[in-house]
């Protein structure tokens, strides 16, 4: 809550609309004139000893957002002319009215005032005993109700303003939630992100009844911002009555109930995965959040990205509703330019490499895969240079069972672990300084950028990889999570479909029935997908590995006439994904990972 006064500035907006309202000059109460005279003011000697003010509903239209500006709900708001000679000596604004109207407690509203006009000689307004002069237009001031205010003028020119009366939303440090039409919170000027006006509020919208209220959380792990929430009772009827829907737009940190994350910000697990253990930090938030507020748990959804959702978190189906809707994958834009380059030449183009394989971040899963495609006829981005030693023994599964289950699997691994390390790091897509420490660390440092900005961002906003992919066959898509029971899927594997390849994957089980389940096609005509239903991880990545090595064995003539035979599954993907997701004129530059 706001304890001193705020000031801030607004961009203009409004022209003279504010000089046309038919302003009045309300009778004064007799409570104001006894409070007045007790004060030692003579009232009837005075002149002009009040203001002129218009408070009708029918307002312009860039003043029906203000509320939200100043972080209020349940407003009034009224406009203030201040003529020449206008004098209010200090006074308390009454709440008397509002609080029959809306039932607040008085100590807890705000007052507001926006100055509509510059400010000109003679002219003053006094907060709490502070005089404030020299004002710009727009300039605002937020304050409680127990301060005084007192405005005067004696200059040549009208003092326009507006002043708004209402509840404090909670205004903390929104920085990932994004609140739209929710009681009791400050809801950020639509303008504040771009990517949220014209990506999520589009997608969100038509799959939503109108009064339901949305939580649209932009980042992974616990939402913070939801332990300050507080909803009144009129706010907690509201959500009780038309219900709310918290969107989790990246995946889940998930992990075993008394077990810390196994893997930076998140965990993998073994196989069985044991799912009455199974919690997520995102998910825990939202169940406090509803327990502390004693909202309706039928009345709350949360709509994440994982496959599966309702059977692989079981402890929280009692109490949330559950449901997999890709905030993520349906705000996705196609990769600028990239239509003019897919044409019949990139066809038909002989390309002479077997794979491409792009990683950023460090996981276990992404080094075996980098440990296995060193030295091989394809492109490779792998930033860092430990070798398989650094995951062995922090594995879900026991890579030496592979000595006799893939052989050929385990020697090549092991064959290629010291080409790998020698050769690090292996750049395709986008430079970058990297942090390699992984003698401190559990895990090495992610790469780091110059300009911020990831590969995946870098790579939706530019074609620098048509070439990289008009001359290779397969796309090995290493998806940030494997080892997990909930089925997701990113930016990552949509990217191949734009540049009309096919693609292996390297994600959680079912991740490829998910996609086909989208509408999506894969390649079971054309090899054995069924690692795709392994839930043995460390099985499921000896199949993958098995199948990626075949590829490699085939020369590439033969591979180049299967890529023909491909190319209606080709097209189809790559119109359904036009199809499926938003392309707003803005592009995301913040929230990819």
């Amino acid at each position: 809550m706001t304890t001193e006064t705020e000031r801030g500035q607004l961009g203009v907006t409004w022209k003279n609309e504010h000089k046309l309202l038919p302003y009045i000059r309300p009778e004064m109460s007799t409570y104001q004139k006894a409070e007045y005279e007790k004060a030692g003011y003579r009232v009837n000697h005075m002149i002009n000893f009040n203001v002129e003010e218009y408070k009708d509903s029918i307002i312009p239209n860039w003043a029906t957002t203000i509320d939200k500006i100043f972080g209020l709900y349940d407003q009034t708001l009224k406009f203030i002319r201040v003529s020449q000679y206008d004098v209010i000596p200090p006074y308390y604004i009454s709440t008397t009215e509002y609080c029959d109207k809306y039932k607040g407690d008085p100590d807890t509203l705000m007052n507001s005032l926006l100055m509509l006009e510059d400010w000109q000689p003679g002219q003053l307004l006094e907060v709490g005993g502070v005089p404030h002069t020299n004002w710009k237009q727009g300039q605002w001031f937020k304050f409680k109700c127990d301060r005084t205010i007192s405005y005067a003028n004696v200059g040549k020119k009208k003092m326009y303003m507006i002043e708004v009366l209402g509840k404090e939303c909670y205004t903390g440090q929104l920085e990932h939630l994004f609140p739209l039409n929710v009681p009791n919170v400050y809801e950020k000027p639509e303008a504040s992100h771009p990517f949220v006006q014209t990506s999520i509020i589009p997608y969100i919208n038509p799959h939503n009844d109108s009064q339901r209220m949305n939580l649209v959380f932009m980042h992974n792990g616990y939402i913070k911002e939801l332990d300050d929430i507080k909803h009144d009772d009129k706010g907690r009827q509201k959500i009780n009555n038309f219900g709310i829907t918290v969107w989790l737009f990246e995946p889940m940190c998930c992990y075993y109930d008394g077990e810390e994350f196994t893997q930076g910000f998140y965990s993998e697990f073994s196989y069985p995965t044991d799912t009455k253990r199974m919690r997520s930090k995102e998910l825990d938030s939202v169940l406090a959040y509803l327990i502390r507020n004693k909202i309706d748990p039928f009345m709350v959804k949360v709509a994440s990205g994982e496959y599966g959702i309702k059977e692989g978190f079981p402890f929280y189906t009692q109490a949330l509703e559950l449901e997999c809707d890709d905030l993520y994958v349906r705000t996705q834009r196609p990769i600028i330019g990239l239509d003019a380059l897919i044409n019949d030449n990139y066809i038909k183009h002989d390309f002479s490499k077997h794979f491409i394989s792009l990683n950023w971040r460090f996981t276990k899963h992404r080094q075996l895969i980098a440990n296995f495609l060193a030295g091989e006829n394809g492109y490779l981005s792998w930033y860092f240079n430990d070798t398989i030693d650094v995951v062995k023994d922090k594995l879900y599964f026991d890579i030496e069972e592979w000595k006799d289950a893939s052989p050929l699997v385990y020697k090549q691994l092991h064959d290629n672990n010291l080409i790998c390390q020698q050769n690090a790091p292996y750049i395709v897509d986008k430079p970058s300084d990297i942090g390699i420490d992984s003698q401190t660390a559990i895990w090495p440092s992610v790469a780091e950028y110059k300009d911020g900005q990831t590969p995946s961002l870098f790579n939706t906003k530019e074609t620098m990889l048509a070439n990289f992919y008009r001359d290779i066959f397969v796309d090995i898509v290493t998806e940030t999570r494997f080892a997990q029971s909930c089925a997701n899927y990113s930016e990552k594997v949509l990217q191949p479909m734009q540049y009309m390849k096919p693609f292996i994957l390297l994600a959680p089980p079912h991740t490829l029935k998910y996609l086909k389940e989208s509408g999506y096609q894969t390649f079971s005509e054309f090899w054995d997908e069924s690692y795709d239903s392994t839930e043995d991880h460390g099985e499921r990545l000896r199949k993958i590995l098995e199948l990626i090595k075949s590829l490699l064995d085939k020369p590439i003539e033969e591979l180049r006439n299967v890529y023909q035979q491909m190319l209606p599954v080709l097209e189809h993907n790559k119109k359904l994904y036009k199809k499926l997701t938003n392309t707003p004129n803005y592009t995301n530059t913040e929230f990819h990972d």
